[in-house]
């Protein structure tokens, strides 16, 4: 494991988060995530902030000056943490005044009904 793009792969899947999830959650196109992934690009410092962020590493790991990185506490095959994305959805979520709160859960239980 010596590239960004090597560890951005080992993490990712450590971690049980699909390439399009990160993407999505760290707001780039799943091709840039990719390019990095496979190093043809290096990704700039916000970019790898965001990388190191979402899977909750730090940057000094994703650019190799470093060996540590926080290990998932995982007892299962299913993460007991939340996913990046799951992560995202609640950050914005934090976002929301309370009207709009109330929504999302109205909109919920009535996914939650129809899905019955």
């Amino acid at each position: 494991m010596n590239t960004i793009g090597e560890r951005i792969i080992f993490l990712r899947e450590e971690r049980g988060i699909s390439q399009k999830q990160l993407a999505h959650t760290i707001l780039i196109p799943p091709t840039s995530l990719s390019r990095y992934e496979n190093d043809v690009y290096e990704p700039k410092a916000e970019i790898l902030y965001r990388i190191a962020k979402a899977l909750n590493t730090s940057t000094d790991f994703l650019v190799g000056l470093t060996d540590y990185y926080e290990k998932p506490n995982y007892t299962s095959s299913e993460p007991l943490g939340l996913t990046a994305y799951e992560q995202r959805l609640i950050s914005s979520y934090r976002k929301l005044n309370n009207e709009n709160r109330i929504r999302i859960f109205e909109r919920i239980d009535t996914l939650l009904n129809i899905q019955k």
